[in-house]
């Protein structure tokens, strides 16, 4: 597949994506599935990080297609922008896809714009604030509230490294390997990889490779999991033996780590509203020799035995706005909405007043978050703890929030820890009765 081609198809699925509310990585998942047999696994690696960078970047391309008079241009316009600020094509490449009527005006130094994200001088009239957020491509209104959020240091800090592509992490499966022989496997089949910073079995990949073709996949050695997602695992520290609720399981990544902690012993109750991803579940759990993990119907489950027992644990993955994921999903920054945070925290607190009443005296509740707004952290947890006060804070402790230096809560972010950004609180049920 030549350069033109891959971006003729590369602006197609752009378009698509644009106008729905399906997520970039899922969206792209469904289609390469559906056309599996027709593009391989470089069409698909270029494609994809295409697509990503064309939401990276989207208001830092728009300010150059403009000042070049290029705003009416297509799509297929967009994407060749998209992959040259990425580096994903050559200058040459790029001069051969891009054709100006104005003769004065040179690619090659346009190319170079791009890959140094420049702004054009066409912007130069604009206030301080509103170059910032072109040149890190931001909503305006979020880059505002981000600014007195976090201050300007932290705020520009936090949009650099949204800006970086996250690297490959996955977390090797402690019931089937060692992080370290899993390393040498890795290391034999070519790969360049090193321990994670802070996660007990995480491994970070220098580049990104097609792991799920591999043997060590199919056996089921490893799993793809950011570290923020690995750390607060270990946080949450499974003991076997245990009764633990993961209330909002998803596609169960954070179970699978907590049933390999746990050795196969105890029990996972895990739900979801969406039992498509319990179905997942069970296939992932199956081949990374997982039997711990029972997927239940969420609104039968307050008469099962477990929650009328009480659960040692309870862990609230809750619904959030995913801010501390945008290097990932990138297109969620521009299909969030202001008024969507008021919802999300309304809908967070109903999740943990609905999992309490099952919790055992002398458990722990884990509030979790992939969100870096206190709206969704902090207030959720001040406001829930006011309502019930036979809850006592509990602070993050173990290995890796050791090294992280946690205060009270657990936070992580992608500026400062290289991993998405996570929010954790941790709650002790002191009274029977809440």
């Amino acid at each position: 597949m030549i350069v033109q081609g891959y971006l003729k198809t590369a602006a197609a699925i752009w378009a698509d994506i644009k106008k729905t509310a399906v997520p970039a990585d899922r969206w792209l998942g469904n289609f390469f599935h559906r056309h599996r047999k027709r593009y391989g696994a470089r069409d698909r690696r270029f494609l994809a990080e295409t697509i990503y960078a064309s939401f990276r970047h989207k208001r830092f391309i728009e300010a150059w297609m403009d000042a070049l008079n290029l705003g009416g241009e297509s799509d297929a316009t967009h994407v060749l922008f998209a992959a040259a600020s990425e580096n994903l094509i050559t200058a040459e490449q790029f001069s051969d896809l891009l054709h100006l009527s104005d003769s004065n005006l040179k690619v090659e130094g346009i190319y170079r714009a791009l890959t140094k994200l420049d702004l054009p001088d066409a912007v130069n009239h604009l206030s301080g604030d509103e170059k910032t957020s072109i040149q890190y491509s931001f909503p305006s209104w979020l880059y505002a509230r981000w600014l007195k959020t976090f201050g300007q240091a932290k705020c520009e800090r936090l949009l650099a490294a949204l800006l970086k592509r996250p690297s490959l992490v996955v977390r090797a499966n402690p019931l089937k390997i060692s992080r370290e022989q899993l390393i040498t496997r890795f290391e034999r089949n070519g790969y360049q990889v090193e321990p994670t910073a802070f996660a007990a079995y995480g491994i970070r990949f220098q580049e990104r490779g097609n792991l799920f073709d591999s043997e060590e996949f199919r056996e089921g050695l490893f799993e793809i999991q950011d570290e923020g997602s690995q750390i607060v695992c270990e946080v949450i520290d499974p003991q076997p033996g245990e009764n633990i609720w993961d209330v909002c399981a998803g596609g169960g990544g954070k179970a699978l780590y907590l049933a390999a902690r746990m050795q196969n012993k105890g029990r996972i109750i895990a739900t979801d509203i969406r039992p498509k991803k319990l179905e997942d579940l069970k296939k992932r759990a199956k081949r990374a020799g997982v039997f711990n993990i029972f997927p239940a119907d969420l609104n039968r489950l307050k008469d099962s035995r477990e929650a009328r027992k009480g659960f040692d644990k309870i862990v609230v993955d809750a619904p959030c706005s995913g801010t501390g994921t945008f290097r990932r999903n990138p297109d969620a920054k521009w299909k969030l909405t202001a008024e969507q945070f008021a919802d999300y925290h309304r809908d967070q607190i109903a999740i943990l007043e609905k999992a309490l009443p099952s919790l055992k005296k002398g458990g722990r509740l884990y509030y979790i978050t992939c969100s870096l707004e206190p709206q969704e952290n902090e207030e959720v947890i001040g406001a829930f703890c006011r309502k019930y006060q036979g809850l006592k804070p509990v602070p993050a402790v173990g290995p890796a929030a050791g090294k992280l230096r946690t205060q009270h809560f657990l936070q992580l972010s992608p500026d400062e820890h290289e991993t998405d950004g996570f929010f954790m609180a941790i709650m002790e049920k002191l009274n029977e009765g809440e």
